[in-house]
């Protein structure tokens, strides 16, 4: 007897669970696509349309950028054109927010699938969508997708996909860290059909700009977003009609071809083998003080990566990502260290790229999981995730690859978000995007570059200071450098980002609506590395910042300005920042690579003179010594650091065993204390550079062979500094070190009661 219905399979559809479209898509035969190309196509006459359709999707790019109001996108750059195939293969992407990578694309397939019959795809359409369980990171990404026909056949697609400032939610600028669920986050909206043969539909129009409390810029950036896509729809069509329809065509399917041969070589100078690693996030809601793990491996074999996301804790609050989201991150990461000179085609490279990913997860969420927030602080988690292993995956490549690797990314974009009404009455949202100032990480061939902006978006800009000023009821205070300290310090320390202070300004006040504010390190160094910032908001009460500017004094320091500071959580409630009130945030100074006790030390004299790290940090981070003169003293530094190596070791766990390898053994080294010895060619063991000591076989876990110290984070240093009670208080710092000479061979963070995480496993030719 039946005790109820049947529950039916749950398919990546993307209604239920994310969209996966097939090897084939499902299209009905009433659309006619375009697919002859013609083998009659000179170099000469290839170049000059490869370079064309190039040029086209960059000035897709230049006219969004001129006509959208918002400053996210007509400043930050947070936009991405495409020109795809017709079945939806991306040609082109432009050189803007590069984890928009599949977006356009997974949508396009979409509405093949399932739009082609009713209401179908004409000359002059153009469909919109901001659905995370179709494309979209989250919903303020929105999607503007325009066929191009050849005739009466589809040709290939133009479209964009953009940040709009506010499309509703629970939370002004659309990021809803107090929701629960879909249903507190704003509307996402399936593919439909804004415009009909030329004409755009008001009622649909109306509908989207409804969900927002700035309808006005949304409009007018929507405008702009189908306008672009009309100048790039004229260019192809003109592209087509002088050099004819085959011809670009097969250009089209050469760039596909080329890409993915450049990526297969590539692959093909890399052992095979798996590498994993995990980032944890704090807080997954308004109000909650968890911490909770993404975990990605990579396995590479042949000329083909296979990507999995198990470990990844289930979904929960509103750190999620749908399947959309994971894959535009780990491309955009992959693309920017393996295939950057490729210039935006990639297509070809993700067809190397196979996701088997774990549904209901944190990093590919079922519905209806809350995901409006991912832009900020989820997809950003992801990238660095990705880069993360990707470069301990190109450590084993020959130099030239290896050399392509970039450090971790930022794992939050640290930023600010505020709302109210200006003097006039007039409603604004302020998404303060100056983060792209940015910081990049430290590599193997030297340090990190401050202010470097972030490898995932290129043309990524902050505003000036008065830009932002004329347009929200702000007064600016300062932005200024971040120390280089404990956090980022290494071998090569990473770049150092910044920090910046405003007050209400015409306005009795407003609302601090979206803020970050860490309580541990997200990122560890590479190599031995110190792990990167932790991301703070202050906010002070009745602070006496007006009576200094009336005595003529700017402040310059936070903590040097009156008030009462407001405590503040990981991802807080918004808080109510009257005109008597200060706020400061940080960005954040990237990971270094390699120990910081084997940076050199007149690198560390010279970031002392240029004043960008304290000189008591010189002593306490990378125990350098340096004299009343400015210069090193060589004598003293190298006594300091025997001291601090021996500390090391004295408080770890060494092994009852240690096996070195004989002095004369070449060693081909990994990056910082790392290194191999090969037999016959092929990695055989793990070993470290400076004690020679082996440490097991490169199948298995190097890190069972190290000496061992752990400790709490907040014990690294006091940039780690915590309160009791906060997640970040529990956190635990585990050191894998030379058993003979304490040198820093790798380093992990661990929640409590999880398991250190094996890292790389390499696939033996022995072994099946």
């Amino acid at each position: 007897m039946s005790t109820g219905p049947e529950t039916a399979p749950i398919v990546w559809d993307g209604v239920q669970r994310g969209y996966i479209p097939g090897d084939t898509l499902n299209i009905p035969a009433s659309l006619r696509l375009h697919t002859a190309s013609s083998d009659q196509v000179d170099p000469v006459t290839f170049e000059v349309v490869r370079y064309s359709l190039m040029n086209i999707n960059l000035e897709h790019g230049q006219t969004l950028q001129r006509l959208c109001v918002s400053p996210v996108t007509m400043i930050t750059r947070d936009f991405q054109p495409s020109i795809t195939t017709q079945d939806g293969d991306l040609v082109f992407l432009g050189p803007y927010l590069q984890y928009f990578s599949n977006c356009q694309s997974l949508t396009i397939k979409w509405i093949l699938e399932n739009r082609a019959e009713d209401p179908g795809i004409e000359p002059g359409d153009m469909y919109v969508s901001n659905d995370p369980y179709v494309g979209a990171p989250h919903q303020p990404d929105t999607a503007v997708l325009a066929p191009v026909f050849v005739g009466d056949e589809l040709f290939c697609w133009v479209s964009n996909v953009l940040h709009h400032s506010d499309v509703g939610g629970s939370v002004m600028g659309s990021f809803c860290v107090d929701a629960t669920d879909m249903f507190l986050d704003p509307p996402a909206f399936p593919p439909f059909k804004l415009v009909s043969h030329g004409r755009v539909r008001p009622d649909l129009e109306q509908m989207f700009l409804r969900q927002s409390r700035v309808p006005t810029n949304v409009h007018m950036d929507l405008r702009a977003a189908i306008s672009a896509n009309l100048v790039a729809v004229d260019k192809v069509t003109r592209l087509v009609e002088r050099y004819g329809a085959g011809v670009v065509k097969s250009v089209m399917n050469r760039v596909l071809d080329a890409g993915e041969r450049t990526v297969a070589e590539r692959l093909r100078r890399i052992p095979d083998g798996t590498w994993t690693h995990r980032l944890y996030a704090e807080a997954a809601s308004t109000g909650d003080n968890g911490t909770y793990t993404y975990q990605m491996t990579v396995r590479k074999a042949g000329e083909r990566l296979y990507v999995d996301n198990r470990g990844t804790d289930p979904q929960t609050g509103s750190i999620n990502v749908t399947y959309a989201g994971f894959v535009g991150a780990f491309h955009a990461a992959l693309t920017a260290s393996l295939t950057a000179d490729l210039a935006g085609a990639y297509g070809g490279v993700y067809r190397r790229v196979h996701f088997d990913l774990e549904p209901g997860t944190l990093s590919c969420a079922d519905f209806p999981a809350a995901v409006s927030p991912a832009g900020i602080y989820t997809m950003e988690t992801l990238i660095s995730l990705s880069s993360t292993v990707i470069a301990k995956m190109l450590a084993w490549a020959d130099p030239e690859i290896a050399g392509l690797a970039i450090g971790p990314a930022h794992p939050t974009f640290y930023g600010f978000i505020a709302g109210g009404a200006t003097a006039d009455g007039a409603p604004f949202i302020a998404t303060n995007a100056d983060n792209m100032i940015g910081s990049l990480a430290a590599s193997p061939a030297g340090d990190g570059v401050d202010f470097g902006g972030h490898f995932w978006i290129p043309e990524g800009t902050a505003s000036n200071i008065e830009e932002l000023e004329l347009l929200w009821p702000m007064l600016f205070l300062y932005r200024r450098a971040l120390p280089a300290g404990a956090d980022g310090a290494g071998r090569y320390r990473g770049g150092r980002g910044f920090r910046e202070a405003a007050i209400p300004w015409t306005v009795p006040g407003l609302a601090a609506a979206v803020y970050v504010d860490e309580s541990f390190p997200k990122v560890v160094g590479a190599c031995g590395a110190n792990p990167g910032s932790v991301g703070h908001f202050r906010l002070k009460h009745g602070s006496d910042v007006r009576a200094s500017l009336d005595a003529g004094l700017v402040p310059l320091d936070f903590d040097d300005i009156g008030g009462a500071e407001e405590a503040t959580q990981a991802k807080g409630p918004a808080l109510m920042v009257a005109g008597d009130c200060v706020w400061e945030w940080t960005g954040a100074n990237a990971p270094g690579f390699g120990d910081p006790l084997a940076r050199e030390p007149e690198r560390v004299a010279a970031d002392v003179a240029a004043g960008a790290l304290p000189a008591s940090a010189a002593e306490r981070v990378y125990g350098v010594i340096i004299g009343r003169s400015g210069h090193v003293d060589d004598t003293a530094t190298a006594a300091r650091r025997d001291r601090l190596l021996t500390a090391r070791l004295a408080a770890a766990t060494v092994p009852d065993r240690v096996e070195t390898v004989p002095e004369g053994t070449p060693l081909r080294p990994l990056g910082g204390e790392l290194a191999i010895v090969e037999r016959d060619g092929e990695p055989a063991q793990f070993v470290t550079v400076s004690g020679r000591v082996l440490l097991g076989p490169t199948d298995a876990d190097f890190k069972d062979a190290c000496a061992v110290l752990e400790r709490p984070v907040r014990e690294l240093g006091p940039e780690y500094a915590t309160q009791e009670g906060r997640a970040g208080w529990t956190v635990r710092y585990r050191e894998y070190l030379c058993p003979i000479t304490g040198r820093r061979i790798d380093t992990e963070l661990l929640r409590e009661g999880d398991a250190p995480l094996q890292d790389v496993a390499l696939a033996h030719p022995e072994l099946p």
